[in-house]
């Protein structure tokens, strides 16, 4: 299609939608299933298009292959057939409709006006009348689907439930007493919704296997919907013929939710019954229960699909102060590192700009060149947000990497990237760097995967054990490898205070806690309560002890000897599998912790200003470093090594 250069930075195409009955005379054929779509591509100024009102379009671009066309302009364009079957349902019968439909409104040839568009599209999504998402066409289940979702959410918000169930996943991790007075209160509001789900159970997993089907079309994995659906004003959710108001749908998936939990609950206490009532201590064969049990707790929610429900809440909210409830891209990076696709992987980072309230800071620009690869975008955006103080993205960023033109130190968005040990930057109780100012000492080096920060190094390894149960998930009944796990954890503190014997310098700040180092280390000084946090003192003591205690009475009496099932057992049972990817480890001066499961001999331990978590370094033989990841560095995780900015070294990494 030939495109008209737009005459502004600030003017867009809109594409007008002839509508069907139009159409149908315009053309000559004959049935009428198959009326072509006719479309006229104007220019406008965005605020004039506001005024004037028109609708943006959130779909899916899918493949190419037997492309069908439509007529623009008099014009035969060929779309994409999801395009193509979207304009079909999303036209008006009678009426035209006025789209922004980003695969024809820019010129996708034209690389500076693509980089000017995509500028534009935060606010072409927030000024636009409705959001139309096209989850795609209907199937078989789909319409039943779209009208259960739509009574359910409906009765949610009339009853007064949704923002209680909305209290509850806000304040699960800052306020948990608040968290749990709000789900007693839409608690008590479903209740009658709750039992009938699980009288009629077959029912309810019906409708959460359908549910489930629905969040799992491509749709929600595509990373440009999270702008498109939080930005807008109002949005709705197109399947086939039907549609959905965005909060009605919300109000149902979080319902869902928590019927899932509600369901699984009840049935695991009455298969607790059935099995107490067993002869012979098993479940009886072809047991209804179980399978029921089993079918329930099967079906995953795609959290792809739930995370935009609480971002377009948090972005919305009219409670916020100066958009302090706003994510900045650090954040909106860890909510896309898993699930999310693009056709050009540069938009990973594009994508989320128009929401990052750090963007301005940041001033990162779209450049669409073929010149500007994706190592470079990466890497770039990487520099910037470490300049601007975040440090901590260095945490995202993985050993084994498949693109080899990809740095250590750079996060590859293209993979999965796994979560950072001790929770997320923003939500660890970490703080290495204590109270030091992060210096400007990040400098550009040609070429571009390099990178020059400044940092004080702490020391270097010396000994390694195995990660816990060898890397592989643990659960309670590894008894046996946990506890070799503690074993060669409390072996390494016992060099350590060989190592004081022998200097008589001690590494601690605090000499008192060498002491809890074994009981402390194995969980990296972390407590699960359904959020982690940081543990106690008495925490870790009671959980190391009641593991050894199980182990020792499960080895000399077996099975039914073992210790009850406590808060703090299970806590540190939970924590210590949270370590397995890592191994234990003694520095030359002595300090004990835990290295991500790469690391070797003779790596050094570095605390970069500004940072959560210390580092973990290996210099190459031409002096400069790679990054091994974070550690846990036990008696240095809370600012206890004051930083002097005279003492910092450089270290460029590659």
């Amino acid at each position: 299609m030939l495109y008209t250069p737009l005459d502004s930075t600030r003017e867009i195409r809109l594409l007008r939608v002839h509508s069907r009955s139009s159409s149908l005379k315009k053309s000559s054929v004959q049935d009428e299933r198959n009326v072509p779509i006719y479309c006229d591509l104007y220019h406008v100024p965005l605020l004039e298009a506001k005024k004037q009102g028109y609708e943006a379009l959130s779909y899916t671009w899918g493949t190419s292959e037997g492309a069908p066309s439509i007529q623009v302009n008099g014009t035969e364009v060929p779309v994409t057939g999801n395009l193509y079957v979207a304009l079909q349902h999303l036209r008006g019968e009678t009426i035209e409709v006025v789209l922004w439909v980003d695969a024809l409104c820019i010129n996708q040839t034209d690389d500076a006006e693509k980089n000017e568009q995509v500028k534009m599209m935060i606010d072409i999504y927030a000024y636009a009348k409705t959001t139309k998402v096209w989850l795609g066409p209907a199937d078989d289940t789909s319409e039943e689907t779209m009208i259960q979702l739509a009574q359910i959410g409906k009765t949610v918000i009339d009853c007064g439930a949704f923002d209680h169930f909305i209290r509850m996943t806000t304040l699960s991790i800052k306020d948990p007493p608040g968290a749990a007075q709000a789900e007693d209160q839409a608690k008590n509001l479903v209740e009658a919704m709750l039992n009938r789900s699980l009288v009629q159970l077959g029912d309810s997993i019906r409708l959460l296997t359908r549910f489930c089907n629905l969040l799992s079309r491509p749709y929600w994995s595509r990373v440009w919907i999270l702008q498109e659906i939080v930005v807008s004003r109002n949005v709705e959710v197109y399947c086939g013929k039907l549609k959905i108001g965005f909060a009605i749908l919300h109000a149902a998936m979080l319902y869902i939710i928590y019927m899932q939990t509600f369901i699984s609950a009840q049935l695991a206490k009455l298969l607790i019954d059935l099995l107490e009532a067993s002869v012979n201590g098993d479940f009886p064969p072809d047991c209804e229960l179980k399978a029921q049990f089993d079918s329930i707790n099967s079906a995953e929610i795609p959290q792809a699909a739930t995370l935009v429900s609480g971002m377009r809440l948090r972005y919305h909210d009219p409670a916020q102060e100066n958009g302090a409830m706003k994510l900045n891209l650090i954040q909106l990076l860890a909510r896309i590192r898993v699930g999310r696709e693009a056709t050009d992987p540069r938009d990973k980072i594009w994508a989320l700009l128009g929401m990052a309230v750090d963007a301005g800071v940041l001033r990162i620009i779209p450049d669409y060149a073929d010149t500007n690869s994706c190592t470079d975008v990466y890497c770039n955006t990487t520099r910037v947000m470490i300049t601007s103080g975040h440090v901590d993205i260095l945490a995202f960023s993985q050993w084994i990497k498949k693109d080899p033109t990809m740095p250590s130190w750079a996060p590859d968005w293209r993979e999965e990237v796994k979560q950072p040990f001790g929770q997320l930057p923003w939500d660890t109780p970490y703080s290495a760097s204590g109270s030091a100012i992060f210096p400007n000492h990040v400098g550009q080096i040609v070429p571009v995967s390099y990178l020059k920060m400044h940092g004080l190094l702490v020391d270097s390894i010396e000994s390694l054990k195995p990660p816990c149960n060898n890397g592989e998930w643990l659960s309670m009944q590894h008894r046996h490898e946990a506890c070799a796990y503690l074993q060669d954890i409390m072996t390494l503190c016992q060099i350590s205070n060989k190592k004081l014997v022998q200097s008589g310098e001690e590494i601690y700040a605090d000499p008192s806690v060498r002491e809890r180092a074994y009981q402390r280390v194995p969980v990296a000084d972390l407590y699960s309560t359904g959020f982690v946090r940081r543990a106690t003192i008495d925490e870790c003591h009671l959980g190391h002890a009641e593991v050894i205690t199980d182990y020792r009475q499960w080895k000399n009496h077996g099975p039914s000897a073992a210790a009850p099932v406590t808060n703090t057992f299970r806590s540190y049972y939970i924590m210590m599998g949270q370590q397995v990817e890592r191994r234990p480890f003694v520095t030359v001066k002595g300090f004990v912790g835990l290295a991500p499961k790469h690391v070797e001999e003779g790596d050094v331990i570095i605390i970069f200003p500004g940072a959560k978590f210390p580092y973990v370094l290996r210099r190459c033989n031409d002096g400069i470093y790679v990054l091994v990841g974070e550690a846990f560095v036990y008696g240095l995780m809370y600012g206890e090594l004051v930083i002097d900015d005279n003492k910092m070294e450089e270290f460029i990494l590659k």
